[in-house]
């Protein structure tokens, strides 16, 4: 339903308030918010572009600057500044930035709102680093990922802004990785190479988005980390279907592909289940994850097994006559479900 911002404000309040009173579940609220769409004019959707390219161009001049350390190291010389200086200088400029974004909030568009998050975002981030360098230079990277992952999930959930979520989930990936390899023997952790751990970190966030469902000031961004998981999970499954837990490329290139067949298997169910839970609960995202794996896995066995034996032609018929069946049996289920009402 498209409707006006104003609108969708009073829209909105309204749908919190049938929550409290106890008229709506939680999931019949977040469907209902989630089909809320504001009416956008052209003028609106060329600023909204305008803004995420602006959005782009900042991220890159951060990296830039940050990537060359020669220019920071000319920066402190020239002004005698210590990391610890720079650290308080960059916090105290947060906190008045997101002061003063924070006033000004009904004022600005979505997308203009979220681009001055990202901006009080990377004030943080710049704070954080030098603070962490200053505090322990044998463990800054790890620290600083912990530090911005805390920070900016309290400051999304303070602002309501999803920007801000995505660079908290980012730090705690980014997080997850170095910690893990920190504390991994043999290049595993926990008896688990780089694809098996961020499977199983893929699972730990799709059950962090399940408990968002309870926390109503986290509640707006259960989506990004749901897909998150989503991602995350199938990415590092598919990674294991090929390499399986070999800790070295050097012992799985010893090996038959043969032995990690049952990985695939696994990755196949996996893809399978997904996709009938997401026919089932009507739910879009797990079922279009579910089908684009399902064919992820089907492209990567074909070439794995079968690449220099079969007829290439052979294989996509197969595949079509699969997939047409698919298909031919999901209709029937929607005109059975159509006949009954259900």
């Amino acid at each position: 339903m498209e409707v006006d911002k104003s609108e969708t404000e009073l829209l909105q309040r309204a749908l919190d308030e049938w929550e409290q009173e106890g008229r709506l579940t939680n999931e019949q609220a977040m469907k209902l918010k989630e089909s809320i769409v504001i009416k956008q004019t052209d003028r609106r959707q060329v600023a909204q572009y305008f803004f995420f390219i602006a959005l782009f161009c900042i991220l890159l001049a951060f990296g830039a600057i940050f990537i060359n350390e020669k220019l920071l190291e000319k920066i402190k010389v020239y002004f005698s500044l210590t990391d610890v200086t720079i650290a308080i200088i960059t916090a105290i400029l947060s906190v008045l930035w997101f002061w003063y974004v924070g006033k000004k909030r009904d004022r600005v568009s979505a997308a203009a709102y979220e681009l001055y998050m990202v901006l009080g975002g990377l004030s943080v981030l710049t704070s954080l680093i030098y603070f962490c360098k200053q505090l322990a230079a044998d463990t800054t990277y790890t620290l600083f990922l912990s530090l911005s992952f805390i920070i900016l999930a309290l400051l999304s959930a303070l602002f309501r802004s999803k920007a801000l979520w995505i660079g908290a989930i980012a730090a705690f990936i980014g997080w997850f990785g170095t910690f893990s390899t920190s504390y991994s023997t043999d290049n595993l952790f926990l008896g688990m190479n780089y694809p098996m751990r961020y499977t199983a970190f893929g699972l730990m966030i799709l059950q962090m988005a399940w408990l968002q469902r309870f926390v109503k000031p986290l509640f707006f961004t259960l989506r990004i980390t749901y897909t998150t998981g989503l991602i995350l999970f199938f990415t590092g499954l598919w990674g294991v279907s090929i390499f399986g837990n070999y800790n070295t490329l050097v012992g799985w290139q010893q090996v038959r592909q043969i032995h990690v067949l049952a990985y695939s298997i696994v990755f196949g169910v996996a893809a399978a289940l997904c996709f009938y839970l997401g026919i089932r609960y009507k739910d879009e995202q797990a079922r279009d994850f579910g089908a684009l794996f399902l064919l992820v896995n089907l492209y990567t066995r074909y070439f794995e097994y079968f690449w220099d034996s079969m007829n290439k032609g052979i294989f996509f018929l197969i595949l079509a006559i699969t997939f047409g069946f698919a298909g031919w049996w999901l209709e029937r289920k929607n005109e059975g479900r159509r006949k009954t009402g259900r």
